[in-house]
């Protein structure tokens, strides 16, 4: 059996109508006037970057040791932000687990813990 389409893969599917000349140049002007601008923004850009790339490189190797100590006291705080708020969420399910030792029943950090317990599917009774 013959496939009449892989013979003529040439011919371009289109809506019936005739591609001319003057469509074909108006076309191609359209494209250079859109995209040639495009094209010497992003070379621009290329330039721009490589310039200050070659500018700040020697500059980077100079402080290099400020940046990195920088960044490891930023890790560092936020490392110390993390455990200082699993302490508090122990810290307040203590309290909870205390004040319903002593018969308190009632307060904010009973509220703050429940909703907290209501998620993770434990009974009433139980918190941790």
């Amino acid at each position: 059996m013959e496939n009449h389409e892989e013979r003529r893969r040439d011919i371009a599917r289109t809506d019936g109508g005739k591609t001319t000349g003057s469509s074909v140049v108006s076309a191609t002007v359209a494209a250079v006037a859109v995209v040639g601008p495009l094209v010497g923004l992003m070379s621009f850009s290329l330039v721009a970057t490589m310039t200050l790339f070659l500018i700040v490189s020697p500059l980077m190797l100079i402080f290099a040791p400020v940046l990195m100590a920088t960044v490891a006291i930023l890790v560092a705080a936020m490392v110390c932000v993390g455990v200082a708020a699993v302490m508090w969420f122990v810290g307040i399910a203590a309290l909870v687990c205390c004040g319903r030792e002593i018969g308190v029943g009632t307060g904010v950090a009973e509220r703050m813990v429940e909703s907290v317990v209501r998620e993770l599917g434990y009974g009433r009774s139980r918190y941790l």
